[in-house]
């Protein structure tokens, strides 16, 4: 071979690995965009007999009253997309509150909201409540009740 042919075997080669990075950088990216998928609240996968908390004022959250959210083990709470449950409403903190399975009961404590976490009327105020079943939980205007 020439050696002007030969450079043009390099220089194609390089613009193939060069397209092939991009390539799979773009799928990458692509891939890293997708949300994760949830189950919706109230859906048959997501009714259980276990504990769960139910909606009784969803303010502006688009939920309908009634819709439950199944627990399990330690979930956060919050308006962000990567919490456990989401509560989309403007008076919901990104990370508004987390709640973790105990042998006593269910532990709620507010992760520094902006808004508060209210349980039957009495705010949390940097402290944590144990839940056992039947109480009222606001976080900001939405409204959600503990069931075992």
């Amino acid at each position: 071979m020439s050696d002007s042919v030969e450079l043009m075997v390099l220089r194609l080669a390089l613009l193939a690995i060069i397209f092939l990075f991009l390539l799979a950088s773009a799928f990458a990216m692509r891939a890293g965009l997708r949300r994760p998928q949830t189950v919706a609240p109230g859906s048959q996968r997501d009714r259980g007999g276990g504990p769960r908390l139910v909606v009784v004022s969803p303010a502006n959250t688009g939920l309908p009253v009634g819709a439950e959210f199944t627990l399990a083990g330690e979930m956060s709470l919050g308006r962000d997309s990567s919490n456990g449950i989401v509560l989309g409403d403007a008076s919901v903190s990104g990370r508004h509150a987390l709640i973790q399975a105990r042998r006593q009961g269910w532990r709620l404590a507010d992760l520094g909201s902006t808004n508060g976490t209210v349980v039957n009327g009495r705010p949390l105020d940097g402290r944590a409540a144990l839940l056992r079943g039947g109480e009222q939980v606001a976080f900001g205007a939405v409204v959600l009740r503990f069931r075992r």
